[in-house]
């Protein structure tokens, strides 16, 4: 079954990013026992991590409890930092966010470093599998002056992210509806 995977980013005027991937599951492909619950937020947290360790590019090791996920690098270094998870199930959403609390790629010296979502929720007849990104300041973009930063961004650590996003997304999306 082929999933399509949606991306779109902006930067604001303050050089902060926002990153939206999605992809959208006909209800007709979901099994007849499907619940947007725990267990979903649970699953879809833990395919992304394996998803990080398993894209192949870098090898990232993840060292995760309770308050706390650190995205490990080769030599020590700590690429993110996610912290204060906050989990929101009901009817319409089974979401786990996390705030960006630091690492290298995030910007030195700022006071909130953003936001981290995975989730699914309906969209009309369909299942919106998602991850976003609100008010991230990249380290990159900051480092730069003018557009050299979000340049040098978009072609290494956003085609990184991209890459991730959608190898996250299918697996989600083939783990959900039983597709290979």
């Amino acid at each position: 079954m082929s999933f399509t995977v949606e991306h779109h980013y902006r930067f604001d005027a303050q050089n902060k990013l926002d990153v939206d991937d999605w992809l959208l599951l006909p209800r007709a492909q979901l099994p007849a026992d499907f619940a947007l619950d725990d267990a979903l937020a649970q699953m879809l947290m833990r395919l992304y991590l394996e998803t990080v360790t398993r894209a192949g590019i870098i090898p990232v090791q993840v060292q995760a409890d309770a308050h706390t996920v650190q995205l490990h690098l080769p030599l020590g270094k700590t690429a993110m930092i996610f912290a204060e998870p906050e989990v929101l199930v009901n009817a319409q959403r089974a979401e786990t966010s996390w705030r960006i609390a630091g690492g290298f790629l995030l910007a030195h010296g700022v006071n909130y470093g953003g936001r981290f979502y995975i989730g699914a929720e309906w969209q009309d007849a369909a299942l919106k599998l998602y991850s976003s990104i609100r008010r991230f300041p990249p380290r990159l973009v900051a480092s730069l002056p003018g557009k050299n930063g979000v340049g040098l961004y978009n072609i290494s650590q956003g085609v990184i992210h991209k890459k991730i996003q959608r190898q996250y997304l299918h697996r989600a999306a083939a783990q959900i509806t039983g597709a290979t």
